[in-house]
């Protein structure tokens, strides 16, 4: 009897085998999900802090090209905008802006862009004024989900150099719209949108910058002698801004410049959520896999080619205002990616107008 009952308490019953598999499985999924929110904190933290220094240099860059603008007779600025076919569907939506300027440099930085120059002309080099050139152009990846990402470029030349073509001629942007080849190059890929507003003289800026026609508002394009450069046929950001004087002997610069970079790496795209249905024309209301991988409301998502604003986020529908950033409502598949980037924003007083800056 006694080596029966020994046997019989030996080892677990089949509840307590389930009850111990069931325990660790709850164990076990929690884990998972402690790894898995780690990974995506981890995640989050290490593209906050690669797209903040990435976006900061670029805009350092920017901002040392506008502190050097050149105010005397041989200084120009000009600003305009050209829709691209960024997602490549056949059909120019997005709007990309292009600038160029004559700033100033510094012994050094001639002497390395007088290199190769042809005849290398005394006068030239003397000046010490370059033209710069900013743009953003459709990127070249063949990756659906990466088409909306485009790429921004930057290039230098002497002023009044022979042998290359001014970034001003009306043909160095060729047409379409892509610049003289070797003249610009890229700085960074994965960019979702670039701006550079512009405050006028009547331009007040203290409670917020505001696009618009009337004298207190900025413009988003610049023509530093009045001559019409921007087409406002080609955007709608082309409208020149109010209450402009003429330009006399000297161009024309802005009080101060509002610099905005977005940047979406490619292998943050992962973390993108897509749409659930497809989406018309006239739809403020998008249905979305998964709306917790969405931004805050008030940024701004894109959508193939169609900039949206975010207006609420109510799983799993995402309220929307349509056409944003003067792109055109259209229709959108399901599956479509929804993008969206880091932004930096900055503000740049031109130092040439600081002393009259007082509003």
């Amino acid at each position: 009897m006694s080596r029966v009952s020994r046997s019989t308490r030996a080892g677990f019953t089949l509840v307590e085998l389930l009850l111990a598999v069931g325990l660790f499985s709850i164990l076990l999924i929690a884990l998972m999900r402690l790894v898995d929110t780690s990974l995506t904190i981890w995640g989050r933290t290490d593209e906050s802090r690669e797209l903040s220094e990435m976006g900061n240099a670029v805009v350092d860059m920017f901002s040392a090209d506008v502190h050097a603008l050149e105010a005397g007779k041989r200084g120009d600025l000009l600003a305009d905008w050209r829709r691209f076919d960024f997602d490549r569907d056949g059909i120019e939506g997005a709007p990309g802006q292009r600038l160029r300027l004559v700033r100033q440099v510094g012994a050094d930085e001639l002497q390395r862009l007088s290199q190769g120059t042809a005849g290398k002309d005394v006068e030239v080099f003397e000046r010490g004024l370059v033209e710069v050139g900013w743009a953003l152009l459709p990127g070249t990846s063949d990756v659906p989900d990466e088409r909306p990402l485009g790429t921004l470029v930057r290039g230098e030349r002497l002023l009044g150099a022979a042998d290359t073509l001014s970034f001003f001629d009306p043909n160095f942007f060729g047409p379409g719209g892509k610049p003289v080849p070797g003249s610009l190059f890229e700085l960074t890929g994965g960019v979702l949108w670039f701006d550079v507003w512009f405050a006028s003289q009547t331009s007040v800026v203290h409670a917020g910058w505001k696009l618009g026609d009337g004298l207190a508002d900025c413009a988003a394009s610049w023509d530093a002698w009045d001559r019409a450069r921007p087409d406002p046929e080609l955007s709608i950001f082309n409208r020149p801004a109010a209450g402009m004087p003429k330009a006399k002997d000297v161009p024309l610069l802005p009080r101060r410049v509002r610099v905005e970079l977005e940047l979406e790496r490619p292998r943050d795209l992962r973390f993108r959520t897509r749409l659930a249905l497809a989406a018309n024309v006239e739809d403020t209301a998008l249905v979305v896999r998964d709306a917790r991988r969405l931004p805050e409301p008030g940024a701004m998502i894109l959508l193939d080619d169609e900039w949206m604003r975010v207006v609420s986020v109510a799983e799993p529908r995402v309220m929307v205002e349509r056409a944003r950033r003067a792109t055109r409502a259209t229709t959108h598949a399901a599956e479509t990616l929804v993008h969206h980037g880091w932004r930096v924003v900055r503000e740049v007083p031109v130092d040439v107008t600081r002393e009259d800056w007082d509003l």
